[in-house]
């Protein structure tokens, strides 16, 4: 009576009670068995000898998202145990991916075995284990904004003293300046890193020199306060900074970086700094918040969030950017997610 195959094969009847089967059941609908692979084959096994096959980082991301998951409990339970490592490497080019196919095998073990206590346990865990690496993605986004940026500032801070008066005098003073800097900036992460952020600012604004030979301190302290939410003060430092000819960029990346935060309406204030955004700015600001938080699953905030920024375009009465119609696209968007 088992004249059935594994893996993806046709399954006629129950090897136990005779009953005929569909090809995708993972239990005998009749009598209740439960169908595992006959060669225990590994679905781990088999994605991983696939990708060994392959060369290219985007046809193993192909594999990975096209491989097709098992059905039984034994098999979901595997694949699950061999995933989840794969989708905290977010160093790994893969790693989207595996979250993908992660994501997919959660939600077939919702709709297959919702009340299997071991297979549970991972759908249980899903949530706030999606919410922790999608922080340290936001983490890792402002490090590399702020890495790319201090290299932009510390190359355009580098100046030639072209005039050379009395040699070894000048050669001296020079010597001393850039000394001075670096003590500032020891200063300062020293403070940081003791959590002294008012003695650590005191550094910042007492370094009476040109500013930018004292960007990584900057950096350093903005950095402290983003992580620790201080947006007033990360404001007022960027501020304080933006006397010179770099405003433009740092307030873009302490807006994008309460973007990835999830504090949207902080970064409301940075949509354009230099005057009031054009409905366009604040239409994208909107368009972007939304899919952030549909992607976290908060469809519901996502429509409240409309509801309440859409009043910002409430006295325009007709035209693209009326309050009607940007409601109504954004609504396409949350609709998209459904």
């Amino acid at each position: 009576m088992s004249d059935y195959k594994t893996k993806g094969g046709e399954l006629q009847h129950c090897p136990q009670c005779g009953a005929v089967v569909p090809e995708s059941a993972s239990v005998c609908p009749k009598c209740g068995y439960e169908f595992s692979e006959i060669s225990a084959n590994s679905s781990s096994v088999l994605l991983a000898t696939m990708l060994a096959e392959l060369e290219y980082d985007e046809d193993k991301c192909q594999a990975i998202e096209t491989f097709p998951l098992p059905n039984s409990k034994a098999d979901l339970l595997e694949f699950a145990t061999a995933l989840k490592p794969r989708i905290k490497k977010l160093d790994n080019p893969l790693s989207e991916a595996y979250m993908t196919k992660y994501q997919e095998l959660i939600e077939k073990i919702k709709v297959s075995f919702p009340n299997d206590p071991q297979l549970k346990r991972f759908a249980d865990e899903f949530d706030a284990l999606y919410a922790s690496i999608e922080q340290q993605k936001g983490k890792q986004a402002r490090k590399n904004w702020l890495t790319e940026h201090m290299k932009l500032l510390v190359t355009a801070a580098c100046i030639v003293v072209a005039l050379i008066v009395g040699g070894g005098l000048l050669i001296a003073f020079r010597d001393t300046a850039a000394n001075n800097a670096d003590r500032c900036v020891t200063a300062v992460t020293k403070a940081v890193d003791k959590d002294n952020l008012k003695q650590a600012r005191n550094f910042i604004v007492g370094y009476k020199k040109d500013k930018d030979d004292v960007i990584e301190g900057y950096v350093t302290l903005l950095s402290k306060y983003f992580d620790a939410g201080m947006w007033d003060d990360a404001k007022s430092l960027v501020e304080y900074y933006g006397q010179g000819q770099y405003t433009g960029d740092l307030n873009r990346g302490l807006y994008n970086y309460l973007l990835s935060a999830g504090d949207y309406d902080q970064a409301e204030e940075y949509i354009n700094v230099e005057s009031k955004p054009t409905d366009k700015e604040y239409y994208d600001y909107m368009e972007e918040c939304v899919n952030l938080m549909c992607q976290a699953g908060l469809l519901g905030p996502a429509q409240t969030f409309i509801a309440k920024k859409a009043l910002h375009f409430a006295s325009n009465n007709t035209g693209y950017y009326s309050k009607a119609r940007v409601q109504e696209r954004l609504e396409k968007v949350i609709n998209a997610y459904k």
